[in-house]
Order: structure tokens, then sequence, then C-alpha cells
């Protein structure tokens, strides 16, 4: 199958194959890594750190999602999971009551004590001891640019998922 011109060179081609292989790898043995110490899947772990990021280990609802580019339906099940697990708890925000707070349980709490450090671990000896720090420097100045210029595209918590008529990218009002 031979690609056309104007899609990618294959210089970018490689590029692109080199991140997205290497983040799936990463990604891959991290999840195995939490779902064998703290039960967790790394997306489910994910959230539980974001959340811990917060002030006074809480976050908004909405913040998550467009941060881990998780649609909101999607976010909304997997606090639904950590909630079942008495890990996260959700309620109305005190500033606005439209939107909803995730908060850290001390269970919450003991879990990303208990995950953090072989994830950390397994991070650091798959990528991070593999690259220079010149390199990482550069990676980071290098796709900090792109996030920040991809961060002003409407976040995709705002779009519907199935929307009537098999328009799935319609924002939300």
């Amino acid at each position: 199958m031979s690609i056309p011109e104007s899609a990618v060179t294959p210089a970018e081609m490689q590029a692109w194959a080199a991140i997205f292989e290497t983040s799936n790898t990463v990604q891959y043995a991290a999840d195995r890594e939490l779902r064998g110490t703290v039960g967790l899947s790394l997306a489910q772990f994910e959230i539980l750190a974001r959340i811990g990021e917060g002030a006074d280990a809480a976050r908004r609802m909405t913040d998550i999602a467009d941060e881990l580019t998780v649609s909101r339906s999607g976010l909304t099940y997997q606090v639904g999971q950590l909630e079942q697990r008495g890990l996260v708890e959700r309620r109305p925000a005190a500033a606005d009551e439209r939107s909803v707070m995730a908060h850290l349980t001390p269970a919450g709490r003991d879990c990303l004590a208990e995950g953090i450090p072989g994830y950390v671990r397994l991070v650091r000896e798959m990528l991070f001891d593999r690259i220079s720090a010149e390199d990482l420097a550069t990676v980071t100045r290098i796709l900090g640019s792109v996030r920040t210029e991809l961060r002003t595209q409407p976040k995709r918590s705002t779009f519907r998922t199935h929307a009537p008529g098999g328009n799935a990218t319609t924002p939300r009002p």
C-alpha cells in the first residue's frame, strides 16, 4: 500500500511510529504494573493522580476529562468504578453547583501511595533511563510546544460521541 505524497514524508512516518509505539508500549506495561499492584487500570490510576494533584485532593470532573483527553461520559464511568471501590467521592462544587467535583477518599490516597513507586520505577526504566538529559529537554520542548498548541483546539470532552444524524464531532453548547 502506498502512502499519498501529500500525506506524510517517510521521516514524518518514522517519527510518528516511534512516538506511537513507544507510548503504547510504556502505557501497556504501566497498565499491567498497576493492575498487578493496586488493581486499577492505567486510566483509572491517572484519574486518581489528577484528583490527588488538586487543591484538597479534589478536581472538577470536566477539568480531569479535558486534561486526560477523554469524553465526559467515559470519565463518569471510570470515576463511578473508582467510587464503587471507595477511592473517590463525587460532590457538587461549592462555587458552581452545576459542576461536579471528584474527591479522593483516604483509601484513594493510600492506593496512590501504593501504586506510585512501581509506576514511576517502570516509566523510569522503560523511558527516562534510555534518554539523555539533553534529548529529554529537546523532546519536552518540542512536544510541550505541540501540546500547548493542541490545547487551543476544542476539548474532547465537549464533543458528543454519538450525535443525532451521525455527526460525532459536533461540540456541545
